[in-house]
């Protein structure tokens, strides 16, 4: 039995979720900055990401659209035992089958993306970490029909995917606009955080972070980025073991 996490304004339960709570969404829906109004979750899992965004976005509706009807509800649950329930619409979709009246200012997304890794025998666990429902040039055909014109998606993907990623983005006329990778303890990359938008005449700003040190403890970075979120103080947590 998975147990709840609970975070500063908000509660998750995952225990439907084949995929919890982790760094990579964590550092995902923290890095993002600016005002929005209208924010889309591709694939909301456990709605840490919606939950994350709604918090820096008080006055903003998000839409989190989930394949999978266990995780929705359990998603939904998250949503309606928080202070952010009336901003946040839960919807069992595909994102390919989705459509909106009005295109959004943020797209944001920790999609599935082994796609050349072998299966496990858990089927939900494959949804979730695969790209079997949802193949990269599907994220990025249909991101780019339901962004607004000035709008941003952010995505957390291996960094050994960014090309490949990088080049279906472009072929929808996405560009990076900024690129924040994560770095291993051997100094190679793991995670490459992308944010896109419309603009192709930038440079994009590159940075670096590591979550984890070599004693396995979280960063003073990843702690100060993250710090609005976590319940627990992760300093003091690490230092008390």
């Amino acid at each position: 039995m998975s147990r709840p996490f609970k975070f500063k304004q908000f509660t998750i339960q995952q225990e439907a979720n084949a995929q919890k709570v982790g760094s990579d969404s964590m550092l995902l829906g923290a890095s993002i900055t600016g005002n929005f109004n209208r924010i889309l979750d591709i694939g909301t899992g456990t709605g840490i990401l919606a939950l994350m965004l709604a918090q820096k976005n008080p006055l903003a509706t998000v839409t989190a659209i989930e394949p999978d009807l266990a995780s929705l509800n359990e998603a939904h649950l998250n949503f309606k035992a928080s202070q952010f329930a009336s901003q946040i619409l839960a919807v069992h979709a595909r994102l390919q089958e989705f459509g909106a009246m009005e295109k959004f200012d943020l797209i944001i997304t920790n999609p599935p993306y082994f796609e050349n890794s072998f299966l496990s025998i858990d089927n939900d666990r494959n949804r979730a970490r695969h790209t079997n429902d949802l193949a990269v040039h599907e994220l990025y055909e249909c991101s780019s029909e339901l962004l607004a014109e000035e709008g941003s998606l952010a995505i957390v993907i291996p960094a050994d995917e960014e090309y490949n990623h990088l080049q279906r983005a472009a072929h929808e006329g996405l560009f990076p606009a900024k690129i924040l990778r994560t770095i291993r303890e051997d100094g190679t990359f793991k995670r490459s955080l992308i944010t896109y938008t419309f603009n192709d005449t930038i440079d994009p700003e590159l940075s670096e972070i590591i979550v984890k040190d070599a004693n396995n403890k979280y960063s003073d970075a990843y702690i100060e980025l993250t710090k609005d979120f976590y319940l627990k103080d992760l300093k003091k947590i690490q230092s008390n073991k």
